[in-house]
């Protein structure tokens, strides 16, 4: 009994690292490309919980199943097999055996080389751009600084690299902070920062109706998004689009309540009430907040999904 509890609280913690991980891999299943840089240390660590997990639990089919999962987005497609395998063998499951049969298509697909550099660097001493409706993209996360990458669009190398959504046809892997600024990366790959039909205030036929039709272009091919559990959405204010300030939760905004344009409306858009965001609302939780500020009157604006 006292294995089965552990086992449960196992993958009780486990489960949720690892969808955080795939969604935050910016890939689909058996997409033939690797996963974004940013879910690397994330997938690394997950892989090493699993590890440890069939080292204590050898009998246990699910923890070899998610490692076959997890092999799967990495594109370590022999690996996934056997794992998978092995699970088929601990719990004979018919959706197993059909995952197994897709799997083996692929087993002869190339991993291709990451662009990532095995050297680690420091932060450009290049001044980074400023972006008006992404103000702080470092502390936000948008920004990567850990090691060298080359940029896709420019094809120089630079320690500070963006791997955030960009919409694109092209399979777009890293880019710098100045060819996002000057917009050469969007033109380049014929690309978007942001869904055009994601941003508040933009008609269905893709054009302004409050705001200028400048500032939908520097946003959309000149500003780094944010990445959301579900489709991110861009807020507005004063006739003109917010600033995107970083991920929060209730414990990162209850100073500022007093300071939001209208809370309770932004609340009622998702079907709650402004006294349900103490216990739900929790930055890297399943109800995660994305925080906006209006560029003209300073106050903010809440937008927020659930996983």
């Amino acid at each position: 009994m006292k294995e089965h509890n552990d086992i449960v609280a196992l993958l009780k913690d486990i489960s949720p690292k690892l969808s955080q991980a795939l969604d935050k891999s910016n890939k689909f299943w058996f997409e033939h490309k690797l996963p974004a840089q940013s879910a690397i240390p994330l997938l690394e660590q997950v892989d090493k919980m699993l590890e440890q997990a069939i080292k204590d639990y050898p009998n246990t089919a699910h923890f070899f199943r998610q490692k076959s999962q997890l092999k799967t987005f990495t594109m370590d497609y022999a690996e996934a097999i056997s794992l998978l395998e092995q699970a088929i063998k601990l719990e004979n499951k018919t959706k197993d055996k059909d995952l197994l049969i897709e799997l083996c298509k692929h087993k002869d697909v190339v991993k291709p080389v990451s662009k990532i550099k095995k050297s680690k660097g420091s932060i450009n001493n290049k001044e980074l751009p400023f972006f008006k409706y992404h103000p702080n993209p470092l502390e936000t996360g948008a920004f990567e600084s850990d090691q060298e990458v080359i940029c896709d669009c420019c094809g120089k190398e630079t320690s500070i690299y963006y791997t955030s959504p960009f919409y694109s046809a092209d399979d777009i892997e890293c880019l710098c902070a100045w060819c996002i600024s000057s917009g050469k990366a969007a033109k380049k790959f014929d690309g978007e920062f942001q869904d055009y039909a994601s941003i508040e205030g933009v008609t269905p036929n893709c054009s302004p109706t409050k705001f200028k039709k400048s500032a939908l272009i520097e946003l959309t091919t000149k500003t780094p998004g944010y990445r959301g559990w579900q489709q991110e959405r861009w807020l507005s204010h004063c006739d003109d689009l917010c600033a995107f300030v970083g991920y929060v939760g209730w414990r990162e905004i209850e100073e500022k309540v007093d300071r939001f344009v209208d809370l309770e409306k932004d609340c009622l858009e998702f079907g709650l009430k402004m006294e349900d965001l103490p216990t739900c609302l929790q930055n890297g939780g399943s109800c995660q907040g994305y925080l906006f500020q209006c560029l003209h009157c300073g106050k903010y604006r809440l937008y927020f999904d659930f996983d």
